[in-house]
């Protein structure tokens, strides 16, 4: 597998104002991110197999082609991802500090993109961490597709911390 991005955009660790009136930190694990912190995925550079578009009215990265790797810098001991789900939704792959993937099925029948959010892992030492974030090949029998539309990263980093992605 090539890695065909990393975001090396120093952010530092605020919440970052939601683009919709939906308030995101009503779909986010409460007790593992109190206070979450949304990180936009707005590469300073095209990353080949991913692009930066729209769904509904917002900023996503969304990516289409199987195997293509992006990463995401941050400190924190919780990680989950924001992405709209539609019937064109496939599954990934993803792995924290190199260990082993872990598959998410970010499918649903609905033909309308609907924001979800997906806790990671909950339960990481407050260090330094990568997530890894590839789309499998295989796909929900029910999907039309196998794309992600990523619309944000989410961590409890603390306001001193900072975020590489």
């Amino acid at each position: 597998m090539r890695i065909v991005g990393i975001f090396l955009l120093l952010v530092m660790c605020l919440t970052t104002q939601a683009q919709t009136d939906q308030d995101l930190s009503t779909l986010v694990d409460g007790a593992a991110f109190p206070n979450p912190v949304f990180v936009s995925p707005d590469p300073p550079k095209p990353i080949k197999g991913w692009e930066m578009t729209s769904v509904s009215d917002e900023k996503v990265l969304k990516g289409e082609y199987p195997g293509e790797i992006i990463k995401f810098r941050f400190k924190g001991t919780a990680v989950g991802i924001l992405v709209y789900s539609d019937n064109h939704s496939g599954i990934i792959e993803y792995s924290l500090d190199g260990q082993p993937w872990f598959e998410l099925d970010v499918y649903s029948n609905k033909s309308d993109a609907q924001l979800k959010g997906f806790t990671l892992d909950k339960d990481l030492k407050n260090r330094k961490h990568t997530l890894q974030i590839r789309i499998m090949e295989r796909n929900n029998p029910e999907s039309l597709g196998n794309g992600i539309s990523l619309q944000s990263f989410y961590t409890n980093c603390s306001l001193k911390s900072r975020m590489e992605f």
